[in-house]
């Protein structure tokens, strides 16, 4: 039995203590060959091989017996059962959950439920990836529950980099490799770096995981330090209070290709905004592209797309949002970020939000403010009420250009400094007015 450790969860400059309960057990039963087919029914028995013809009746029997290249075909029914995953596919011959074509599947879990006030991410998931477990597909899956993937002693990732952010140690941060300049490269040995400098040799992300044109509910998907996987397709709506963001990636989770999801109805958590967001990214989240999502109806202080904590050189484009709190934000201490050719129509506070907080600083900060950003030719239509298209409260050496914008909020620490720290609003050196005509690319 293993059960994950305790972690630190940092967002926003608050601290909260996590423990993910529940323990995951060993798989059982010999693997099958690469390339087999294991097919699963309810109709089936977990004492059958699962060749085709004889199936297993549970999910978590097939993954125990599953190996590098196997595919397990599903046929239609229910299947209620926590999946617990620790071992891994390869790049060439991944592992691939899928429906078997003959009507919808759905997996489902008996999970206790979080209250609203609920400041962590909510590990009881219908789907649990563990253990460095890498190269996993799933798709055209109903998932009622989510999925909850961490790394190896993601742990103790975590409460290094937070212990730094507490220190306010920038400078120690972006020695990782990858964090400090723009170096994809790099990037990729961001894992061996971690092992050193935290002790810890046994770190191991989750690589390579792919959830495709799933539609999940209940819960969302929560990745922790996972890198190089591809969400894209997904329908992902109807969350719990309490339960966190649609699409969570955070602690060094790099390279995700996030594509054409649709997420919705994150009921209102009565904690802080990051546990009701459609897309975040934090912890060092960092080269992930987010392109052609749509994010909408979020209730309360719901953002669309947000960036926080150290996630940096993310490219964020073509994406929508629609009846949210703030379509996309760029908060604490993002780097060479790109917002580029996204809308947002129908939003309550700010279309777009760039490090809020630091309207407080008499000037920028390496460690909390957004740094070489880039947002340009986006979209901000129909404000409720007050709302300004675009707010920022601390940034430097930012590019603002053609951005379909009417109205900003700078704060004024912002106005007397913007030009010295390198930001430019449509190729000029001057902070936004508080009106004006709007530009276009």
């Amino acid at each position: 039995m293993k059960t994950t450790p305790s972690v630190r969860l940092m967002s926003s400059g608050l601290a909260a203590t996590v423990v993910l309960a529940g323990a995951v057990a060993a798989g059982a039963g010999p693997a099958t060959a690469a390339g087999t087919v294991l097919e699963v029914s309810t109709t089936g028995n977990d004492a059958n091989s699962g060749a085709p013809g004889k199936p297993l009746k549970t999910v978590q029997a097939a993954i125990d017996k599953a190996a590098a290249g196997t595919t397990i075909k599903i046929h239609k029914g229910t299947y209620n059962q926590q999946l617990k995953i620790r071992k891994s596919g390869t790049a060439s011959a991944p592992i691939t959950v899928m429906p078997y074509g003959d009507g919808a599947v759905t997996l489902t879990a008996n999970l206790p439920m979080p209250a609203c006030n609920n400041s962590q991410p909510d590990g009881q998931r219908t789907i649990l990836i563990i253990s460095g477990s890498d190269y996993w597909t799933f798709q055209g899956l109903n998932i009622v529950g989510g999925v909850y993937s961490t790394g190896k002693d993601a742990g103790s990732a975590y409460t290094w980099h937070s212990r730094l952010v507490d220190q306010g140690n920038w400078q120690t941060r972006r020695k990782v490799p990858g964090a400090g300049s723009y170096n994809p490269t790099a990037a990729r040995q961001v894992v061996p770096y971690l092992r050193t400098v935290t002790g810890d040799q046994d770190l191991d992300s989750n690589d390579g995981l792919k959830f495709l044109n799933n539609t999940v509910t209940k819960k969302g998907l929560f990745f922790r330090m996972n890198s190089y996987g591809v969400a894209s397709g997904n329908k992902i709506s109807d969350l719990a209070c309490g339960t966190g963001p649609g699409i969570w990636l955070i602690t060094f989770s790099n390279g995700w290709q996030v594509t054409k999801n649709d997420v919705s109805r994150i009921a209102a958590s009565t904690w802080k905004h990051f546990m009701q967001e459609g897309i975040r990214m934090g912890t060092a989240s960092n080269y992930n592209k987010v392109t052609g999502n749509n994010v909408h109806d979020l209730p309360g202080d719901g953002r669309a797309y947000n960036t926080d904590v150290d996630s940096s050189w993310n490219t964020i484009t073509g994406n929508r949002a629609t009846n949210v709190a703030i379509g996309y934000n760029d908060q604490m201490s993002g780097w060479g970020n790109v917002w580029k050719s996204n809308t947002v129509t129908s939003f309550r506070t700010y279309g777009y939000g760039v490090r809020l907080m630091d309207g407080k600083l008499t000037l920028p900060s390496y460690n909390s403010s957004a740094n070489k950003i880039n947002m340009s030719c986006n979209v901000a239509s129909r404000p409720i009420g007050t709302a300004k298209s675009f707010g920022v409260g601390g940034t430097m050496y930012g590019t603002y250009n053609g951005n379909a914008w009417t109205t900003a909020k700078v704060a004024k620490s912002v106005q007397s400094y913007w030009g010295k720290y390198g930001n430019t609003f449509n190729g000029k050196p001057t902070p936004p007015p508080a009106t004006f005509a709007p530009s276009h690319c």
